[in-house]
């Protein structure tokens, strides 16, 4: 019994660094479990990292279908100085580490009462979706740009401007995970004369572009020169709305449209926002939850494993669940983490694997973005009708 009330029970003072601890031993541990170390796959890694990274090191130049910025393929440079499989053992250790602190930021960005039960199922449905353990798998990029979102929420809620503008700044590692929130963001700071946000973000893009031209061959280079043969090669099979609607033999016309009207939304609900209107924090969470989302399944360049950085908008999704009541708490809680888990795996199993195509996996952020702002309308109307009550 005192255990079952501890479990319950609200923590004392949980700061960053006692529960990134607790994050750390759950992620690490259910991580070696799915995970051996000596048998990493590690194929992303290799084209992201080790091989343009050997280039750089060798000719002093990486070859032109390069489908990233020269800058990260610099900023990788750390994990190629020993062997492959010493760098993707590196990148490993790094991604878990960064792994428990999004989880921690993530648990810490909202308002509810922390408990070692809310504590180590956040830990355990972030570590269990099924792109952390596909990046976990590949050595991907994408837990640095969760750790970047997540970071970005965090210092705009606590008006950090410069570092807000830095992190915004080193989204640009991985470019296409953030680029309708950089640019949402970037357009909010202007219009707001929140000048330190551009100043953080434009030091880091001049920092990227001083380390990038020592090695540039082309001026294309700087953002991505091989980024067009990519998307034409690899466009029907992307985690994407262009993948979803394309793989089974629709017009490119389809996700086009589709694609502008969510982007054509997006900006009606951030317009009061850009234009400097009070809004509760929140808001600000669902604006930033939205643009992920919505990112995600526009841009024609990602993959399953990119959807990793829907842990903010599920998060966000379970806080509003968690403030209704009873059956109904019930129910949508159950629907909500189908969706994110369940859901991913069984596409993956009946759809992804026998098409050797990922096109289906983005169905889950394309169902996930109705279930929040249906959960953002009801939490609203809950806060009017006790307001006018």
């Amino acid at each position: 019994m005192n255990f079952y009330k501890t479990l319950f029970q609200p923590m004392h003072k949980p700061g960053f660094l006692k529960l990134f601890a607790f994050a750390l031993i759950i992620t690490a541990g259910i991580t070696f479990i799915f995970i051996r170390p000596g048998q990493l796959q590690a194929g992303d890694f290799m084209m992201i990292a080790w091989q343009p990274g050997q280039e750089l090191l060798q000719t002093g130049a990486v070859h032109a279908e390069y489908p990233y910025p020269l800058w990260t393929a610099v900023m990788m440079l750390p994990f190629v100085m020993g062997s492959p499989e010493t760098g993707a053992m590196l990148l490993l250790i790094v991604n878990v580490v960064m792994l428990a602190a999004s989880i921690t930021l993530l648990v810490l960005l909202f308002d509810w009462e922390i408990t070692p039960f809310l504590f180590v199922a956040m830990t355990l449905l972030s570590v269990l979706f099924l792109p952390i353990l596909s990046s976990l798998w590949v050595g991907q990029l994408t837990i640095f740009s969760l750790l970047i979102l997540v970071l970005s929420a965090h210092f705009y809620l606590r008006e950090r401007w410069i570092w807000l503008g830095i992190v915004l700044g080193l989204s640009f590692i991985k470019p296409q995970m953030m680029l309708l929130l950089v640019g949402l963001v970037l357009l909010w700071a202007l219009w707001q004369r929140r000048w330190q946000v551009l100043i953080g973000f434009g030091a880091v893009m001049l920092v990227f572009v001083l380390i990038s031209l020592p090695f540039m061959s082309r001026p294309s280079q700087l953002i991505g020169g091989g980024i067009g043969v990519h998307l034409e090669t690899f466009l029907i099979a992307t985690s994407t709305i262009w993948g979803a609607t394309m793989k089974p033999g629709l017009p490119w016309q389809v996700p086009f449209v589709l694609s502008l009207g969510m982007m054509i939304w997006l900006g009606w609900v951030w317009l009061p926002f850009v234009q400097g209107r009070e809004v509760p924090k929140s808001r600000i969470l669902f604006l930033f939850s939205a643009a992920t989302i919505v990112n995600l399944v526009v841009v024609p360049y990602s993959w399953m494993h990119n959807l990793t950085l829907l842990l903010l908008p599920f998060a966000y999704s379970l806080w509003l669940v968690n403030k209704m009541k009873g059956t109904t708490r019930a129910v949508w809680l159950i629907l909500l983490v189908f969706v994110t888990h369940p859901l991913m795996v069984m596409l993956f199993f009946l759809l992804s694997l026998p098409s050797v195509s990922q096109a289906y996996q983005g169905i889950p952020a394309l169902i996930l973005l109705p279930m929040m702002v249906f959960f953002e309308y009801k939490n609203n109307q809950a806060i009017l009708l006790a307001t006018v009550s």
